[in-house]
């Protein structure tokens, strides 16, 4: 099995063969102390891609005379410890003068240290032996704060290396055509064991294997969930979705929205525009099971790579019937009034239209963020119809550099009838 080993990285797993743990004999690179390896050979192989960042990294420990990247952060507070590491992560960029791949993001994003205080000491540093994320220094070797967070942590670190060795499959659905209205199962895990056939493979687990559904069913079925609770009855025989802020993930998995045309009785054309300045602009037809094929429904796809007010300019623009934004994180922007608050004139465009508005979040933080950003822009209290945690979330950890914990995909949900003022 050949790892693809710079696609991601954990400070305490050989960078190459991604191996942790008790067993494992882990060597730190003695220039820059930040990555491991199992083995001069595997030191060796990733050399050429590491060195002018290990080059870098090692002038400005000599330079600054000093053992370690960040000596005074340790009990800084967490806002603190992370606007440290941004701005260390910032300067190594300026100085290499290029931007860096994901994982050296992730090298300084989840820098090893204690998970306590933040001691960076490589000597007396010791390694959680269950996960290959945490360390601990000699005050805190037996420290509990990590015990919480090791198994999601560990089930992260697995996932990250399904991802980059067994070839990705779609969820095999089983959804019948509804006929009539009927509401969803309660959440993720009940609609997977209802209606998605699990794919055996003896290197996943059926935990692993939920998760990974999950991940590819999240953005539909959250809005199907969006429907739901804003009780849509379909005018017409089709619908017009916007998707604000897309990017590649959002394209990702977008032949499951057929399920849309499955479960909602009487659609036949399902238009999803995707609008982000991360994308290209292009269309697609999808291609539908054989029973949507012969009941002739159609699954259509543009993107647009701009932001929203620019697309809803342009000559091709359909009036939506929903505009959703997936942890789209429109709070972001530190000054709201700033010339560099792309959000402002966007949001209030989405406003114009006059149609259901749904956001999800990574956080409760942020999407009570975004709820107050909402109202900062439209100079308004917006009525929300609801506010509040999403049962079709992914179920799928990630590592949080903010907070040193985990998140998820679309974990929080806002849903507004429309965005007008309350009169």
């Amino acid at each position: 099995m050949v790892l693809k080993y710079n696609y991601f990285f954990y400070a305490n797993a050989c960078h190459v063969c991604k191996k942790f743990g008790n067993g494992i004999t882990l060597k730190r690179c003695g220039n820059c102390t930040m990555i491991s390896y199992c083995s001069k050979e595997h030191q060796r192989v990733h050399w050429s891609q590491h060195k002018d960042l290990c080059n870098t990294i090692y002038n400005i420990l000599r330079n600054n005379k000093t053992l370690s990247l960040l000596s005074d952060a340790q009990n800084v507070g967490i806002e603190n410890w992370t606007k440290m590491k941004m701005n260390l992560m910032l300067l190594v960029m300026i100085k290499i003068g290029r931007k860096l791949e994901h994982y050296e993001e992730q090298m300084f994003k989840f820098l090893r240290s204690c998970v306590v205080c933040h001691d960076q000491n490589v000597n007396a540093l010791v390694n959680c032996p269950s996960c290959p994320n945490a360390s601990f220094c000699a005050k805190h070797k037996d420290d509990t704060v990590h015990t919480k967070l090791c198994s999601l942590i560990n089930l992260c670190f697995n996932l990250d290396v399904i991802s980059i060795t067994h070839k990705r499959k779609l969820p095999e659905i089983k959804l019948p055509y509804h006929t009539d209205r009927i509401n969803l199962p309660e959440c993720m895990k009940d609609f997977i064991d209802f209606y998605i056939n699990l794919q055996t493979d003896s290197q996943i687990s059926a935990q692993e294997e939920t998760i990974i559904n999950a991940e590819h069913l999240s953005r539909p079925l959250t809005f199907l969930y969006a429907m739901q609770k804003l009780e849509y009855l379909l005018k017409g025989d089709s619908i017009v979705i916007n998707i604000i802020a897309a990017n590649i993930v959002d394209i990702d998995s977008i032949e499951l929205w057929e399920i849309l045309l499955h479960w909602i009785p009487g659609i036949k054309t399902l238009n999803i525009f995707l609008i982000g300045p991360e994308l290209y602009s292009s269309s697609m037809r999808m291609n539908l099971c054989k029973s949507c094929q012969e009941k002739n429904k159609q699954l259509l796809v543009q993107t647009y790579g701009m932001l929203y007010e620019s697309y809803a300019e342009v000559h091709s623009y359909v009036k939506p019937n929903f505009i959703i934004g997936y942890n789209a994180g429109i709070h972001e922007c530190e000054d709201f009034k700033s010339n560099h608050d792309t959000w402002r004139q966007s949001l209030q465009m989405i406003a114009e239209q006059n149609c259901p508005f749904i956001l999800t979040s990574y956080t409760l933080t942020e999407a009570e963020k975004d709820r107050i950003r909402l109202n900062e822009v439209l100079n308004n209290h917006v009525k929300h119809i609801y506010f509040g945690q999403n049962p079709y979330s992914s179920l799928r950890p990630y590592r949080d550099f903010e907070t040193e914990g985990i998140y998820y995909q679309n974990q929080f949900i806002l849903i507004y009838k429309h965005l007008k003022a309350l009169q």
